[in-house]
């Protein structure tokens, strides 16, 4: 079967998958992201505004995929708005509720910022009481289906630590994949760590191409192939769990979404963040108060886009539920009141995973960030996911047709 022939399966399977189309006369979030029982719903209304997880309309239906909307209506109005966003510098994700194709919307808005919350112990005792309901939920809607959780940083390392009822594993790649080892060696957790690679296969990266409907620079995105393989090795019987945005919420790189980019402001913002520790606490609280709402909506502009999007754009590729432990309706409605400015001038992640292990915990000095794909370049351009579309017989329009 040559390339264009495995596109096209590719698309007509998920044209099979979605001939079941759930409807409901009112949608939520957690309807979407809390089980993986469907593709597309059929709705009267959505209630709520996603702050992380992506949700997509076209008409009354809706979906974690824009490629199932697609496949749905069969055709593609090329936007020219996410066009020319692709082709400015620097594109990394689009941030806003638009997608490539002009009649698909993404739902959704920054959350609201409390400031309820300002004593770190109980903010780290709220947050370990959070996570632990969150995945009881998710373990309970999926019953017996073993957790992957990917992980890097400390976010993704306490993780490890909640009291799972379900098989659980760890998934790692280099840079950190011994340092994943040695945390779980360490701290004497009975979790086995596989190793994660990052396979350059061209029919792999075409099924990318057309799941990640140009949302993203997929240089980003990686490991997408040898993901596929895991999800078939577990016969998509199982759940992956990343720790997105806990380094946003529990230290202080929060400050780093502090806009604009520009100078005079990027060297205050940089100042800021190096020296806030020596400020007293009235003071920080005052420019968190400032600066927190900027704050998540430029997370919600990239953040949800960026990794909010990949778990959907991985959830599609390996037709399986993909979660942050960080985003369930627990942890959602604890952050909205976290006072990022008083609670978050240090990492208190270690706070957090000594109150779930019962003890301190050991964790690697380094957390080193795993380099961009080189082989992904250029991928994600319109060009490309179009010529997949089209040898698969969806219909493109663009403007001037």
């Amino acid at each position: 079967m040559g390339y264009q022939e495995m596109v096209a399966e590719y698309i007509e399977n998920l044209r099979h998958r979605i001939k079941e189309i759930r409807q409901v006369p009112c949608l939520t979030e957690e309807m979407v992201w809390q089980q993986h029982d469907n593709y597309i719903w059929q709705a009267g209304k959505f209630e709520g505004l996603p702050s992380f997880y992506n949700v997509y309309r076209y008409k009354d239906y809706y979906s974690f995929s824009i490629l199932a909307l697609i496949v749905l209506k069969n055709s593609m109005k090329l936007n020219k708005t996410a066009v020319d966003t692709i082709f400015a510098k620097n594109f990394a994700n689009h941030p806003g509720n638009y997608t490539i194709d002009q009649e698909i919307v993404k739902i959704g808005a920054p959350h609201d910022c409390c400031f309820d919350i300002t004593d770190i112990d109980d903010y780290c005792r709220q947050t370990a009481d959070a996570l632990k309901k969150d995945i009881k939920i998710i373990e309970d809607k999926n019953p017996g289906k073993t957790n992957i959780i990917m992980c890097g940083g400390k976010d993704s390392m306490n993780l490890l630590l909640l009291p799972w009822q379900n098989p659980v594993v760890a998934l790692s790649a280099e840079p950190n994949y011994q340092l994943v080892k040695e945390f779980v060696d360490q701290n004497n957790l009975n979790i086995d760590v596989l190793k994660l690679d990052d396979t350059n296969d061209r029919v792999e990266l075409d099924y990318e191409i057309v799941e990640a409907c140009c949302r993203a620079d997929l240089a980003h995105w990686r490991w997408g192939a040898d993901l596929r393989k895991i999800a078939e090795n577990y016969q998509h019987e199982a759940i992956i769990w990343k720790g997105q945005l806990g380094d946003v919420y529990y230290t202080n790189n929060w400050k780093n979404f502090i806009t604009p980019y520009v100078e005079p402001q990027r060297t205050v913002r940089r100042l800021y963040k190096k020296f806030s520790y020596l400020l007293p606490q009235f003071i920080n609280r005052k420019i968190g108060h400032k600066f927190q709402p900027i704050v998540i909506r430029r997370v919600w502009e990239v953040c949800s886009s960026l990794q909010g999007g990949h778990m959907s754009f991985l959830r599609g590729l390996m037709d399986m539920l993909v979660l942050s432990a960080y985003h369930g309706p627990n942890m959602s409605s604890l952050i909205k009141k976290a006072d990022l400015g008083v609670l978050c001038q240090n990492d208190i992640r270690p706070k957090i995973g000594k109150i779930l292990l019962g003890h301190d915990v050991f964790y690697p000095e380094s957390n080193p960030t795993p380099k961009m794909s080189a082989f992904r370049v250029g991928l994600h351009l319109p060009d490309n996911f179009c010529a997949l579309l089209e040898q698969a017989g969806i219909e493109v329009i663009r403007e001037n047709q």
